[in-house]
């Protein structure tokens, strides 16, 4: 059995803080002089490669092939479907009562609803859109797809790391491919695999108890410094930044999920409560951030209820984190104790 590990709620409440940042603040304000937002959303896919695949290589000898991806699906699909849609279908009825936000899906709702908005983004390149950051839950929801097929059809242990140690460096070759050739944006499934396979190269380390602490405690200084430096002296325009700012930023964040599920300084400051409470919330912040608090100053607005503009950022943020724990508590937590019919 898999023992949750509090630190990890912390780290994942550091991640929506910093897409929190990113969306809220102008992209030329000092706060975001690093790219706060793909970090955030970066460190989310390192983390769910490194869960997901933890879950997969625990059950993979346990039970069969069917149960194996029969539960996982299930559980997935408990756990992100019922408020994901619900927002949508929020969304689509507050329309017909003339309550609209800017986004493409009143013109094409078959890609929010099916999972692949990414490459409608893709095409469209359209940033403005309240919803563009579906991309990245359209990208685990594929991944999701992928990855149990590959962790529990593979046999033999050697072979699922060379397909984990591929991937690293496919990742790099796609957005080569994709974005460096192709000036693409970077946002289908594949550019962001290798994010994925650093999760799960970790959570093999584990499985086979590979020790990485002496490598990572020597070399963690050093590639924190050249992470920090390309992010800061790069833009979206260099490709290096296009080719190794995901590398990098997943090598970090690999870092600290290993220091994270370790007895240190580090994972009892993730442990602090106001984070690990963010973090246990926040699939359902990062659903609302952009969506919520327009809606809330929208409905205000036709009531004839008007706040200054000043102090739109913190009423935003009230809004927002109330309405995400009165959906973590009223919605999802209910809905996940269901999960229990699939261990």
């Amino acid at each position: 059995m898999i023992k949750n590990i509090p630190a990890l709620d912390g780290l994942r409440g550091i991640a929506i803080a910093l897409v929190l940042i990113f969306h809220w603040f102008p992209t030329n304000h000092w706060v975001n002089v690093v790219p706060n937002g793909p970090i955030g959303v970066t460190l989310f896919f390192v983390l769910s490669g490194f869960l997901i695949t933890q879950i997969l290589l625990d059950k993979k000898d346990k039970f069969p092939f069917r149960v194996n991806i029969k539960n996982f699906l299930a559980r997935r699909a408990l756990r992100i479907f019922p408020i994901y849609y619900a927002v949508l279908c929020t969304i689509a009825l507050l329309f017909h009562a003339h309550i609209a936000i800017n986004t493409d899906f009143y013109a094409h709702p078959l890609p929010y609803f099916l999972y692949y908005y990414n490459h409608l983004l893709e095409q469209t390149s359209n940033w403005s859109d309240q919803l563009s950051p579906y991309w990245s839950l359209a990208v685990e929801e594929q991944f999701y797809l992928i990855w149990p097929l590959l962790i529990l059809l593979i046999p033999g242990k050697k072979k699922i790391l060379w397909m984990i140690g591929l991937l690293l460096f496919l990742g790099i070759g796609v957005r080569y491919y994709s974005i460096g050739l192709h000036k693409g944006i970077g946002v289908y499934m594949l550019t962001c695999i290798d994010c994925f396979a650093w999760g799960g190269l970790l959570a093999y380390c584990k499985k086979e108890q590979i020790d990485l602490s002496k490598w990572i405690n020597y070399l963690f200084i050093p590639l924190l410094i050249g992470w920090i430096y390309l992010c800061v002296t790069t833009t979206d325009a260099d490709l290096v930044k296009v080719l190794f700012f995901r590398t990098t930023t997943s090598m970090v964040g690999f870092s600290l999920i290993h220091f994270a599920t370790r007895r240190n300084v580090f994972s009892k400051i993730m442990e602090f409560s106001l984070l690990r409470q963010l973090g246990k919330i926040s699939y359902g912040v990062y659903l609302y951030h952009m969506v919520v608090p327009q809606l809330f100053f929208i409905i205000l607005q036709k009531s004839h209820i008007t706040f200054p503009d000043s102090t739109y950022e913190i009423i935003s943020f009230f809004v927002l984190i109330g309405f995400s724990i009165f959906s973590y508590h009223l919605i999802e937590k209910p809905i996940l104790r269901l999960k229990r019919r699939f261990e």
